[in-house]
């Protein structure tokens, strides 16, 4: 027997703040170590490691991701240079314009990017997916009130998830504001040109299908 279904999407919206961000730099280093013990091995690496985690910021939050060196005269020697690609977790927003500070107020360390990360609570995504299914429930029952039939049952559901954000490039620095900022050593959101409060647009896409019964007494 066919069944006689009801098809009804709805799409629920929800802003969230940016918890956290990961950080990408480069640094010009003068000698090539190549592994992880070029934190403290690399001098420039290690000043830079040195700076932050005398700040406060734990040295399990600073991971080393790749080191590229460079090679003279068709071979590598001990003493050749090298670019070394770090990854610093901030955990703390409320730090995040401090840790800009000290990196670009170290001249061999380049801001490479900033990636921003926002909660994943399974909790939290569920009660938006509840709302979303709230709001498919209410335009089903509107819909079959006007159309004389009425919903006997949940034939199939499906749910999608979109965000939007703004990333980061560091083309939105302010370099003269960078330029003398590192000279007093202090930054601020202003000087960065970089907002320190970052928002994600979620937005959860239901489709409902279900399933009802005519009402034979109904007529337009």
């Amino acid at each position: 027997m066919e069944l006689n279904l009801l098809n009804v999407s709805s799409n629920y919206h929800q802003m969230i703040d940016a918890n956290r961000a990961e950080i990408s730099v480069r640094i010009k280093g003068s000698s090539v170590i190549s592994n992880a013990t070029a934190l403290e091995k690399a001098k420039e690496v290690r000043q830079l490691v040195e700076a932050l985690t005398s700040y406060g910021l734990a040295k399990t939050a600073i991971q080393l991701e790749s080191v590229v060196a460079e090679v003279n005269n068709g071979g590598l020697l001990r003493s050749s240079s090298a670019t070394y690609s770090l990854l610093i977790r901030c955990d703390d927003l409320a730090q995040l314009p401090d840790l800009l500070g000290i990196i670009t107020s170290h001249k061999q360390v380049s801001l490479e990017n900033v990636t921003w990360g926002f909660p994943d609570d399974p909790a939290m995504i569920n009660t938006w997916l509840q709302a979303a299914l709230e709001l498919a429930k209410a335009k089903a029952k509107a819909m079959a009130q006007t159309l004389g039939v009425q919903i006997i049952g949940v034939h199939r559901v499906d749910d999608h998830y979109h965000s939007e954000h703004q990333a980061y490039a560091p083309q939105t620095l302010n370099r003269k504001s960078v330029s003398q900022s590192r000279a007093s050593g202090s930054f601020n959101k202003d000087d960065l040109g970089l907002a320190m409060v970052h928002r994600q647009q979620i937005e959860v896409q239901v489709q409902v299908t279900f399933i009802i019964s005519q009402n034979e007494n109904f007529s337009i």
